[in-house]
C-alpha cells in the first residue's frame, strides 16, 4: 500500500509546502482548513478543535485550530501520531522558492520539508496503509496535526490532553528518518524590556537612554554563554523610535536550553539575578518576562520500550542501524510524555544529532526517506496494533 502511493504522497507535500505556514506569526488556519478537506475527501471522518481565542493570545496567537482523525480496529491500545504544520519563518538564505516545492535530484525542496510537514504525509499513508489491511489489527489509531509547535505546543498536544479530547497509550511524533529519540533538551525563551526616557538627540542628557542601559546586559550574558556548556542566545533586539531620539525603550529575547539534569526553575531565577546584577542604571526600569519555559523530558521505561520497536523496523526499511538518542530538540509532543504516555520522536529527514541541521534556507527532504521511514511507521503500527 505505501509503495503505491508514492506519487500521492509526493503531491501532498508539495501542496503542504505550497500553504505557508510560518510562525510566528502563526497564520496557520487556511493550510488546515486545507489539509482537513483534503483528508474528509479521502473518506477520514475529521475532527477540528479550536483553540478558545483568550486562551491562543495568551500564547501570542490568533485562531487556532488542532485537526484529529481517529481509525478503531477493536478493542486494544490507542496509538496516536503527532506532528504539527507550523513552520520557522522562511527567513533568508535561499536559493529556491520556499514554497514552491521544487524537486530536483531526488529532494524536495521548501519550507516545513522537514519540520514537519514530511513527517504529516508520512504518518497520513502510514495510517492509510493499516485501514486498508486491518485483517488482525485491535485498538485505535489516532492522527494529531496540530499548529503550534514554534510556540510551545501548549495550544497542540498540551491543549487536546488538557481538555480530555485524547488519552493515547502511545505516540509517535515528529523526527528523523535515522535516529529515534526518547528524551528532550528543554528550553527557557525570555523577554528583557527596558524602559528609559526619550529626549532629542541634541539634548541626550535630558533622557534616560534604554539601549545603554542594555549595554552591560548584553555583555553579562555574553559572558554567560561562555561559562555554560548549554546554548545561551539572543535572538531578537529593537528598539528606540527614530535616528534623532534617545531610546527610550528596548527589548531583547533569550533562548537558553535546559539540558536533562538541570532545574527549568532554577534555570530562569539564575538568569534573571544575573541580568539584575548587571543592571546599573536606576533611571531605566529593568522587565523580564517568561515566555516559555519547556522542561525537559527523560527517557523512561515504556518510552524506550516503544523506541525499541520503532528503531526494529526503521533499520529494516532503512537499510542502516537507526540508534536510539537524547537530542537538542524541544518538540510539542513533551507535552505527551510529561502527562506521562510512552512517546518517541520518528519521522522523515536526516539525522539531528550529529549534523549541522541549517534552518536558515534551502530546507529539503529526500523522497526515498519519505517512502522509507513510512514504511518503517507502518509496521511500527503493525506491531503496536496487534500486541496485547
Amino acid at each position: 500500500m505505501v509503495e503505491e502511493t508514492a506519487a500521492e504522497s509526493t503531491n501532498l507535500l508539495r501542496d503542504l509546502v505550497a500553504h505557508p505556514t510560518e510562525n510566528p506569526p502563526g497564520d496557520t488556519n487556511g493550510a488546515m482548513e486545507w489539509l482537513g478537506g483534503w483528508l474528509a475527501g479521502r473518506g477520514h471522518a475529521v475532527e477540528w478543535h479550536p483553540v478558545p481565542a483568550p486562551f491562543a493570545r495568551h500564547y501570542g496567537r490568533g485562531e487556532v485550530v488542532n485537526l484529529i482523525v481517529r481509525q478503531t480496529f477493536g478493542d486494544g491500545p490507542t496509538v496516536a501520531l503527532h506532528a504539527p504544520i507550523d513552520t520557522l519563518p522562511a527567513g533568508s538564505g535561499w536559493r529556491r522558492d520556499p514554497f514552491a516545492g521544487e524537486i530536483k535530484d531526488g529532494f524536495i525542496h521548501g519550507r516545513g520539508t522537514r519540520d514537519s510537514k514530511a513527517d504529516i504525509v508520512a504518518y497520513i499513508f502510514a495510517a492509510e496503509a493499516m485501514a486498508a489491511d486491518p485483517a488482525g489489527l485491535s485498538g485505535s489509531l489516532e492522527l494529531h496535526i496540530t499548529a503550534d509547535e514554534e510556540s510551545g505546543g501548549f495550544l497542540g498536544p498540551a491543549f487536546l490532553l488538557g481538555h480530555g479530547l485524547t488519552r493515547p497509550d502511545a505516540v509517535i511524533g515528529a523526527g528523523t528518518s535515522y535516529q529515534v529519540i526518547v528524551g528532550q533538551q528543554g528550553v527557557l525563551h525570555m523577554e528583557v524590556i527596558l524602559r528609559g526616557r526619550q529626549a532629542h538627540a541634541s539634548r541626550p542628557e535630558d533622557g534616560h537612554d534604554a539601549l545603554l542601559a542594555a549595554l552591560p546586559l548584553l555583555s553579562a550574558l555574553n559572558e554567560a554563554r561562555e561559562a555554560t556548556p548549554q546554548p545561551l542566545t539572543v535572538g531578537l533586539i529593537e528598539g528606540g523610535r527614530g535616528v534623532n531620539l534617545v531610546a527610550d525603550r528596548l527589548r531583547f529575547t533569550i533562548d537558553r536550553r535546559i539540558d536533562a539534569d538541570e532545574d527549568a526553575e532554577a534555570v530562569e531565577a539564575d538568569l534573571i539575578a544575573l541580568l539584575e546584577r548587571a543592571h546599573s542604571n536606576p533611571n531605566v526600569e529593568l522587565e523580564c518576562r517568561r515566555l516559555l519555559l519547556a522542561e525537559p523530558v527523560n527517557p523512561t521505561a515504556p518510552s524506550e520500550r516503544l523506541a525499541e520497536t520503532l528503531s526494529r523496523h526503521a533499520e529494516s526499511a532503512m537499510g542502516q542501524t537507526v540508534p536510539i538518542v537524547t537530542a537538542p530538540v524541544v518538540s510539542g509532543a513533551r507535552h505527551y510524555a510529561l502527562a506521562g504516555i510512552p512517546t518517541a520522536l520518528y519521522g522523515v529527514g536526516p539525522p539531528i544529532v550529529g549534523e549541522g541541521v541549517d534552518f536558515t534556507g534551502d530546507e529539503s527532504v529526500s523522497l526515498e526517506d519519505l517512502r522509507r521511514a513510512t514504511n518503517a511507521i507502518a509496521a511500527t503500527l503493525g506491531e503496536l496494533l496487534t500486541a496485547r
